[in-house]
């Protein structure tokens, strides 16, 4: 046989060579998949937080419109509310405390999962006790109420509080009231104390002298988390992360123009501009995903602590329901 004929054959079996090496490559790596995207949005939001802003300035509506998405917007008064509605599938996303999400893994809402989370609360979250009161610490309330919402960021902020001063649960009076009944009885003296947040804690500090002892930023961190439905989560996390890209956006302008973001929640909440002025000087901004070890392990710890002092039926695990939008 000549020497081309070898030539041929052997160029043939390189051929075949590579193409057996090649094929796998391009099977392993197929054309990456186009997200997908609902017809339909649904936003939960309380009054006097970012979500407000960022409704009112349609950007969100402009950013998903060339992806065929319609933002539908529902006010909810609280948390709880909020959470049965992302468990039903009612609503697509929302922003709660720390402590809805663990009652919510520990009850009957096994559909919440964990998006994107805030920065801890600062001092905007407090123990305070009335301008003239002779106490200095929580070692002076002994025996006494404590105003505090139920199932609240607050009840935790307590617990961890008394804690650090080597105190027990035991060795005060838990005063569980809404947040309407706990101003009366506060400046009615039928409390000695109250947690509380802004901007009720700014509008109590300007207005009756109201005096802070203890605030989270000397505490463990306590972090504000964004929540999603387990399907929706799933199937659409690009909308989810356009979502918190874009608030987070609107939360760092809302923060260089301080005096703008004020009057706007003025007008939202009726909460004189002075007192959101207060308010947003010590906020801690940010939005961000996905969330991080520490953050998990923050989150773990109110899980703990609320399984801790029998305030949820099971222990859970946090990590179980966070789903990472990569």
């Amino acid at each position: 046989m000549s020497q081309k004929y070898f030539q041929r054959l052997w160029y043939c079996l390189l051929y075949l060579l590579m193409a057996l090496v090649v094929q796998p490559v391009h099977a392993a790596n197929p054309t990456t998949a186009q997200p997908s995207y609902p017809k339909e949005f649904r936003i939960g939001y309380q009054k006097g937080n970012s979500l407000v802003i960022l409704k009112a300035s349609g950007e969100l509506e402009k950013t998903l419109a060339p992806f065929g998405v319609i933002v539908k917007w529902y006010e909810f008064p609280f948390g709880p509310p909020m959470i049965e509605a992302i468990n039903t599938g009612n609503i697509d996303l929302g922003y709660v405390g720390s402590t809805p999400p663990v009652l919510a893994q520990a009850g009957g809402a096994p559909e919440v999962r964990y998006v994107g989370y805030t920065a801890a609360y600062k001092d905007n979250y407090a123990v305070v006790v009335p301008k003239e009161s002779g106490v200095h610490s929580l070692k002076d309330l002994e025996g006494k109420k404590i105003a505090v919402a139920k199932g609240a960021a607050g009840q935790y902020l307590l617990l961890k509080a008394l804690e650090r001063e080597g105190m027990t649960p035991d060795d005060i009076i838990f005063s569980y009231l809404q947040y309407s009944e706990s101003r009366s009885a506060f400046e009615r003296g039928d409390v000695a104390a109250w947690v509380v947040p802004d901007p009720r804690l700014a509008d109590i500090e300007e207005s009756i002298g109201a005096r802070p002892i203890v605030t989270a930023t000397q505490l463990p961190p306590q972090y504000g988390f964004f929540i999603a439905p387990h399907k929706f989560a799933a199937a659409y996390p690009s909308v989810l992360r356009i979502t918190l890209e874009r608030l987070n956006v609107t939360e760092q302008t809302a923060k260089n123009h301080l005096e703008e973001t004020a009057l706007f929640l003025e007008k939202d909440t009726h909460v004189p501009k002075k007192i959101w002025l207060k308010s947003l000087s010590r906020q801690a901004w940010g939005i961000h995903f996905p969330l991080s070890k520490n953050v998990i392990d923050s989150q773990q710890d109110v899980a703990d602590t609320f399984y801790k002092y029998h305030l949820i039926p099971k222990a859970i695990q946090v990590k179980r329901i966070v789903i990472p939008l990569n």
